[in-house]
């Protein structure tokens, strides 16, 4: 584990003390179908103002929450509704300057893109428009495919928009891996869930990571990008009645762990990707 991880003990544990009250509208009550149900896809920003406005202004996002750990953390809490499905939006003091992916590293679902296209272009910001593609877990098994759009936001943070026709939410995680089946793999003996749909093309391998009710992860292989370094803060926040059991099997894989208050714990995946698990109580 990194030095700089250490440093964020202070700071992640507030964050849990705050997420455990703003979680979302159910509270942190567990749902019968799944131990494990995913809220937050997380990246880092440098501007809070900068990125909230574009999230608000130009996605047709909202505010719901923020969390501030004195100077140390600032995140705002993203989304189109309060369904308990975010964006965490993580500016630290002392921002990570690495390199972003050029994919997306989150998914949202919008019943239409065209207002959000129309405002990118009144904006003069840029949006790429992709018409029928094919999208893990939306319509790759459909024929004629789906309407997607790819956005940056002002840190470089990849977004993909796909439209469906129902409501808008944050539909997943999106994690970039180096090695689709090892990641895949990995996930199903931690956290003991199955793969929902696959897509390999001649850019990319993906799997969608089957989590029930709550978001979902996808883990996404870039063949056109080389290996980037990795954020030493959470990407995904996963919340687990089965949390022990999650925490003894990482253990025993020798990734490196680190507790917080018995509250949560931050591992990394053999990417190199931070998950945040965060027991849950059951009803």
């Amino acid at each position: 584990m990194t030095t700089q991880m250490y440093k964020t003990f202070p700071t992640f544990l507030g964050l849990l003390l705050g997420l455990l009250v703003i979680a979302s509208p159910v509270g942190i009550e567990a749902q019968e179908s799944n131990p494990h149900t995913v809220r937050t896809t997380k990246f880092t920003i440098q501007d809070v103002d900068a990125s909230t406005a574009f999230y608000e202004d130009l996605v047709g996002m909202t505010e719901l929450d923020r969390f501030e750990a004195g100077d140390s953390l600032v995140e705002p809490f993203m989304a189109f509704q309060d369904d308990g499905k975010r964006i965490g939006l993580l500016r630290f003091t002392e921002y990570e300057h690495i390199a972003k992916s050029s994919h997306p590293v989150s998914v949202l679902v919008v019943p239409s893109l065209d207002a959000i296209i129309k405002r990118f272009n009144d904006a003069n910001y840029p949006i790429t428009q992709h018409i029928g593609v094919t999208s893990a877990g939306y319509g790759a098994s459909e024929s004629g495919g789906v309407n997607t759009a790819i956005i940056h936001d002002p840190s470089g943070n990849g977004i993909e928009l796909i439209e469906t026709g129902g409501r808008a939410t944050v539909a997943g995680a999106r994690l970039i891996v180096t090695d689709r089946k090892e990641a895949e793999d990995f996930f199903v003996r931690i956290f003991d869930v199955t793969a929902a749909e696959r897509l390999q093309t001649d850019s990319y391998d993906e799997v969608v990571m089957d989590f029930g009710d709550g978001m979902f992860v996808a883990l996404f292989e870039p063949t056109d990008e080389a290996p980037l370094p990795k954020s030493e803060h959470p990407v995904v926040a996963i919340y687990s009645t089965a949390a022990d059991d999650v925490l003894e099997r990482v253990k025993a894989e020798g990734l490196g762990v680190q507790e917080f208050g018995g509250f949560m714990f931050l591992a990394k995946d053999p990417s190199g990707n931070v998950i945040e698990v965060v027991r849950q109580r059951t009803p």
